[in-house]
């Protein structure tokens, strides 16, 4: 399993579904804006509207405090752990255990985000429906239904960081068999978002022979900063996991033999010579790996002591089971770097029972940049 990220900083109003559910302070800020808005948009600001203002923003975060459970309940279905549920400045979101990750679990916890809105909408309506409320509730009400459509559609545009961006990439991950090619469309789907809001913004209003709106554009340009750059994030991330995909331990081990530890400088070179390698990993009694060297340091051995050199003298330890398989790749390989990486320097590669290589775990931190 991989390690939790750290707690994210912010107020802890609880637990729910096993997981922290953290109000950043900036969510207030946000929720003070939306209702000074909200109060000014109908004319003078007054101590009713703006309490109809402060009502209409704690829905807002609420309904998406709502979208963030669907998705700690859609994870939790599949058995992952929920570790955080958290509202930001300009939303939410929720944080699980993403190991072993799979298409169908990756696009069903995103869906249901979007999903849980329409839901929301869908039961103020009904209630509009009985005709049991009027006056200010239903107005309430009437906006609510309005505010989770628009939130469903939003969420919904097949771009990441959208949770419709999350469930394009699994498509794409499933069709492909790549999860890397998924992100990359999903990425690209984000940025054409982020153009297409400000293009609407500017050209909807010119299509319509009206004059620019000043709010629009200063919203549509806020809301691009947002998405172009989380677009942009991922699809960097993308470009490393599409590494991390192609990489494995038989592309960049060095070629090596395996000899065992009573063997003199000479033996060894010839073994190595023979198998054209340019390592050698000194076996103990057992056959484990318990060192290695590559061969061009024997060279400083004088050529009439070579035959009376033991290996002692030029092997460099390698811990004992800092063994892998030359068919380790990808998550795996990362996995690995990762338990290994501050205790060896080096990795003994086997085919099987035989040793075929050496990887410097510093070239394989390399090739993952």
């Amino acid at each position: 399993m991989m390690d939790a990220p750290p707690p994210t900083k912010g107020i802890q109003l609880g637990h729910l579904l096993g997981a922290r559910v953290v109000l950043q302070p900036s969510t207030l800020l946000m929720i003070g804006l939306l209702a000074w808005i909200f109060a000014s948009g109908a004319g003078d600001v007054t101590g009713r509207t703006l309490a109809m203002g402060v009502i209409l923003a704690v829905l807002l975060f609420a309904s998406v405090f709502i979208h963030e459970v669907a998705h700690a309940l859609a994870a939790r279905g599949f058995k992952r752990e929920v570790r955080e549920i958290v509202l930001t400045l300009w939303g939410g979101h929720t944080s699980f255990d993403s190991t072993d990750m799979r298409p169908v679990v990756h696009a069903v916890t995103a869906g249901v985000g979007p999903l849980m809105n329409v839901v929301i909408a869908g039961v103020a309506q009904a209630v509009l429906f009985t005709g049991l409320v009027d006056g200010s509730a239903a107005a309430v009400l009437a906006w609510l239904v309005g505010s989770n459509l628009l939130l469903a559609v939003f969420n919904a545009l097949p771009g990441i960081p959208m949770d419709g961006g999350r469930v394009l990439e699994a498509i794409v991950w499933a069709a492909t068999k790549s999860r890397h090619r998924g992100t990359v469309v999903a990425a690209w789907g984000g940025r054409a978002v982020a153009v297409g809001v400000v293009l609407y913004a500017i050209g909807g209003p010119l299509s319509r022979g009206e004059k620019l709106d000043v709010t629009d554009l200063v919203f549509a340009g806020l809301i691009a900063s947002i998405l172009w750059p989380a677009a942009s994030a991922a699809l960097k991330y993308s470009q490393m996991m599409g590494r991390r995909e192609d990489l494995s331990v038989r592309k960049i081990m060095v070629p090596a033999v395996g000899v065992r530890y009573d063997m003199s400088v000479a033996e060894a070179r010839e073994a190595a010579s023979t198998l054209s390698a340019r390592e050698v990993v000194v076996l103990s009694a057992d056959s484990a790996a318990a060192g290695h060297f590559p061969l061009t340091i024997t060279d400083e051995v004088p050529a009439d002591a070579r035959a009376a050199t033991s290996l002692q003298a030029v092997t460099i330890p390698v811990p004992r089971g800092a063994e892998v398989q030359a068919a380790l790749a990808g998550d795996d390989l990362v996995r690995s770097l990762r338990e290994w990486w501050g205790r060896t320097d080096v990795w003994v590669v086997r085919e099987g029972d035989a040793i075929v290589g050496v990887v410097p775990l510093s070239a394989v931190l390399e090739a993952l940049k």
